[in-house]
């Protein structure tokens, strides 16, 4: 019974990631593209560890899954907000911010100025 679980949840994250690859050749903007690597990342990543888990039990590589996917689904909104920030700067690379607009790029940047003309 438990290597049928087990097999469920493999099943469902090989699922997963590849409903999320077809809906990526599906669409053709790369801000849309981004909507489609969040499932594979959380879901599927989470599916594989439970199923470790199942097969495993509490033993260490259980919880070394579980810590790929705390990293993989902290980390998807940080890469995912870089990959859409490059993604609009190679879009429009002599932007330029509006009056009024701060642009930081770190904490402790200068305040961005608009260009007087």
């Amino acid at each position: 019974m438990k290597s049928i679980a087990i097999d469920v949840f493999l099943a469902a994250a090989v699922l997963i990631t590849v409903i999320s690859v077809l809906g990526m050749m599906r669409v053709r903007d790369p801000y849309q593209r981004m909507h489609y690597i969040s499932p594979p990342a959380s879901l599927s990543s989470s599916l594989i560890a439970a199923a470790i888990f199942l097969q495993r039990g509490f033993k260490p590589e259980s919880f070394k899954a579980l810590l790929v996917v705390f990293v993989l689904v902290g980390m998807n909104s940080v890469v995912t907000h870089a990959a859409a920030r490059a993604f609009r700067i190679a879009e429009t690379p002599d932007w330029h911010p509006a009056a009024g607009e701060e642009v930081p790029i770190s904490a402790d940047d200068e305040e961005v100025r608009p260009e007087q003309s």
